[in-house]
């Protein structure tokens, strides 16, 4: 056990995993403040800057790699950003978008203005937009959270309401994104009494297309700040303050720890246990549910026995589109004539699927609001059911499907 004596108003920033028990004084992470008997827990893969509210013992039990390094405060930019965030508390803001790349300390950040607002007594939500690396939702899902408590991370925040994009490569639904996030934004501030709206954006921010997203964003929200982290990006968008938008522009703190992709995908996988693994798994009607997001559903439905006939194999079920049929067979077979199903059916494309490719395939369901994630466990293409393993308990008006696949471990396969 480490004891650690802080003076009145120093810094240390600690490196996870470890945990800070205060023995006397008090201490501030983030905006959140701990005192006497109370107790720390730092993540591995997290790292705090801890500021001395007053002289203060500390007992730190560190685990691996942890580690504590004193900060003066030109190396550490956690006074800046305090200051620049009281001059935003007392501004009377209603939208702030937060922007940077990645590990550039924008979740860190927002957690940091959410929980000053929150002690001024401001009715603040946080809008997480990266299907990434989602904290408040799972991944593929753009979440907004209602802040009732301050945290550390993001991770502790419960969805109040979740919104399927069904990838976590947001250059691929960069119109979705930003539609899904604005009708979010003005759902919270119109309908939920909430003051202001905190968008936690992703850190795609490196290249010209991604600045282009993160401008139409921009100027489909309409912010009343835009907070940026990181040098690289000063000056960027500074063009909006012409349209009245105040821009921050922060430094992003040295000694923050950079996450590995491996650890990245951990944490994906982390935050699909953490909504799928307690899950039950439940039967719906495919002809009583919306099925969007996959090709064998886009079509019109025609006759598995008459598709049979043609090419002599089993065929469970049989859809076609404007210019594709697309089948699921009964098993793999050899020698399907497609030119014949071309010319019997008047497409130009013919995709094929075996039964049981649909487990694992990672959903949403949706009552036309709110969506929630499940996980295929198969379609009885007999009984006409789908069974999903989900945590909703509404009879779901739409199963949307994405480009993901889980296995057991909750680790995702990219289905092209």
């Amino acid at each position: 056990m480490l004891k650690i004596e802080m003076p009145k108003n120093s810094i240390i920033r600690v490196f996870g995993p470890a945990l800070l028990s205060i023995v006397d004084g008090s201490i501030e992470v983030l905006g959140k403040k701990y005192g006497r008997g109370e107790k720390l827990v730092i993540h591995k893969i997290r790292s705090y800057p801890v500021i001395a509210l007053e002289n203060t013992v500390i007992e730190a039990n560190l685990g691996p790699e942890a580690s504590i390094q004193e900060v003066a405060g030109e190396e550490d930019p956690i006074l800046d950003w305090i200051n620049t965030i009281e001059n935003i508390v007392s501004s009377k803001y209603r939208k702030i978008v937060v922007l940077g790349p990645i590990d550039s300390g924008k979740s860190s950040l927002t957690i940091l203005l959410a929980n000053k607002l929150l002690e001024k007594g401001v009715k603040t939500a946080v809008v997480d937009s990266d299907v990434g690396q989602a904290d408040i939702g799972p991944p593929c899902f753009i979440s907004l959270s209602i802040y009732r408590e301050p945290v550390i991370w993001m991770r502790e925040l419960k969805p109040d309401i979740m919104k399927f994009i069904g990838d976590i490569r947001p250059q691929y639904y960069v119109d979705k994104i930003v539609y899904e996030v604005r009708n979010l934004v003005e759902y919270a501030l119109d309908k939920l009494g909430i003051e202001i709206v905190i968008i936690d954006t992703d850190g795609w921010i490196g290249d010209s297309y991604a600045v282009e997203y993160k401008s139409r964003l921009i100027e489909t929200i309409v912010p009343d700040a835009i907070i940026v982290l990181s040098k690289q990006l000063h000056g960027i968008f500074k063009k909006y303050e012409s349209l009245g938008i105040k821009v921050y522009e922060l430094e992003t703190p040295k000694q923050l720890r950079a996450r590995s992709r491996e650890e990245r995908r951990w944490l994906r996988s982390e935050q699909y246990r953490k909504f799928l693994e307690e899950a039950s798994v439940k039967r719906y009607s495919i002809d009583k549910i919306v099925l969007s997001g996959h090709p064998l559903f886009r079509g019109i439905e025609l006759s598995a026995g008459e598709v049979s006939k043609i090419i002599g194999h089993e065929v469970l079920y049989a859809s076609r589109n404007v210019d594709t049929l697309t089948l699921v067979l009964q098993s793999h077979t050899r020698g399907i004539q497609s030119d014949k199903l071309k010319e019997s059916f008047n497409v130009s494309r013919v995709r094929y699927y075996v039964a049981g490719f649909e487990k694992g395939l990672y959903v949403a369901l949706s009552d036309g609001e709110k969506d929630y994630p499940g996980i295929i466990v198969d379609i009885d293409y007999k009984s006409r059911t789908i069974a999903v393993k989900t945590l909703f308990n509404e009879v779901p008006k739409i199963i949307k499907f994405s480009r993901i696949r889980l296995n057991e471990n909750y680790l995702e396969q990219i289905i092209e």
